[in-house]
């Protein structure tokens, strides 16, 4: 079931991509690409103490559908945090990444612009503890929902910088009890339109 979604999830990209720069829709389209840096915060308090939070980061495409309506997909990646966890502190790591397809509207003024977008994020989650005599190892799929609001400058005709807060939902069950992994993302970046 994880190759189906990891299957559909590059599907999905490659078909935005073909949009973008390959298709006769290209001139009807407007195709941006940006990259985000930031912090991310984990949701869980008890999976905060042992893994803490981390940097992540964020290329995407994006293109104009209709005034102010944009589509486009992402990659999150760089989370990926090593702690020691139960009575008898045993090693353990955790590893968070995925992709997203989003959808939003874009309110432009003259040199900044203001969006909203919500999207299905189809993220893994890998979790490894060693216990000497039985090691633990989790590695999964979920798909979950997110929502970002931020800002872009344009610094130029068609370079511009980029702020964005984004939520991610992702309530997992790795074993008997639900842990959430989601959390805020504060990313700042750089994009070019094209």
């Amino acid at each position: 079931m994880a190759r189906k979604r990891g299957f559909w999830s590059i599907a999905f990209l490659a078909t935005i991509i073909i949009f973008a720069f390959v298709s006769p829709l290209r001139a009807a389209v407007k195709p941006e690409v940006f990259f985000l840096y930031g912090y991310r915060t984990v949701s869980s308090a008890a999976i905060r103490e042992v893994y803490g939070n981390d940097f992540v980061y964020y290329p995407a495409l994006s293109i104009s559908i209709k005034k102010g309506f944009f589509v486009g997909a992402g990659y999150e990646g760089g989370y990926s945090r090593n702690g020691l966890i139960g009575i008898f502190e045993d090693y353990s790591s955790l590893k968070i990444y995925g992709v997203e397809g989003f959808a939003g509207y874009a309110f432009n003024l003259t040199a900044i612009s203001f969006y909203a977008r919500a999207g299905l994020g189809f993220y893994r989650y890998k979790q490894f503890i060693d216990v000497p005599d039985l090691p633990y190892k989790v590695d999964d799929w979920t798909v979950t929902q997110l929502v970002a609001g931020g800002a872009r400058y344009f610094i130029g005709k068609n370079l511009f910088l980029m702020a964005e807060l984004k939520y991610v939902r992702m309530k997992v069950k790795p074993v008997e009890e639900e842990v959430d992994l989601g959390g805020f993302r504060f990313l700042g970046g750089l994009g070019f339109k094209f």
